[in-house]
């Protein structure tokens, strides 16, 4: 009977996840459909030299902050939190009987051998645009597979043990999981604060030249 719901559980969990990433390809649909408009509306302001640096710089924050796939992942993020009361449970159960304080010591010393450390699906979006968004920045983040996704079958005994831990250690058992100098900021685009809205605030930098990752 425990099988039977664990199994419920799953498939109501992955069909929410497909909803959360079916709206990530409708938002990058949209947003694709508006550049247009967005390169049209600029080119009025080429008349002078100072008109020509704000088109420049207009241009690049249209391209950071108007990355189709990023925003859909954003309209997703809140639909993807919604089922954190799901997932924390269910990485214990995934995970079976582990050695817990082993695990723990191993991912404390994972997080503190490379300035930037990210635990990842393989077949995330959210880690895929995650590992992208910390290259663009010049860092060589160290990645850390645990599978290509939660789902069991997609995810090594190992995998699920690191994320279970994970979950005691900070709360939080969905993927990316970004380290920098040692300290969890979370995912892609919440967290402690996260991955975008520390690029957002201009923090990101900041905290990468500290922890000597650029």
């Amino acid at each position: 009977r425990t099988t039977m719901v664990s199994t419920r559980v799953v498939l109501v969990a992955a069909l929410l996840q497909a909803t959360a990433f079916a709206s990530v390809r409708r938002s990058a649909s949209a947003l694709c459909r508006q550049r247009p408009s967005l390169a049209y509306r600029t080119t009025g302001l080429r008349g002078s030299l100072q008109g020509s640096r704000r088109v420049a710089r207009r241009a690049s924050e249209s391209n950071n902050g108007m990355d189709p796939v990023i925003a859909g992942l954003r309209v997703a993020s809140p639909v993807m939190s919604l089922l954190k009361p799901v997932f924390s449970p269910l990485s214990k159960v995934q995970a079976g009987t582990y050695d817990s304080k082993a695990t723990r010591a191993n991912i404390e010393k994972e997080v503190k051998s490379s300035p930037v450390v990210v635990y990842s699906f393989s077949l995330s979006p959210f880690c895929v645009k995650a590992i992208e968004v910390l290259k663009a920045t010049g860092a060589e983040p160290k990645v850390v597979e645990l599978g290509a996704e939660w789902i069991p079958g997609l995810i090594s005994s190992e995998g699920a043990a690191i994320r279970a831990e994970l979950g005691e250690m900070t709360g939080r058992t969905s993927m990316p999981h970004i380290f920098i100098g040692g300290e969890s900021i979370g995912g892609l685009a919440e967290g402690t604060p996260g991955l975008l809205p520390m690029r957002d605030d201009g923090t990101l930098l900041e905290r990468l030249k500290k922890a000597r990752a650029i």
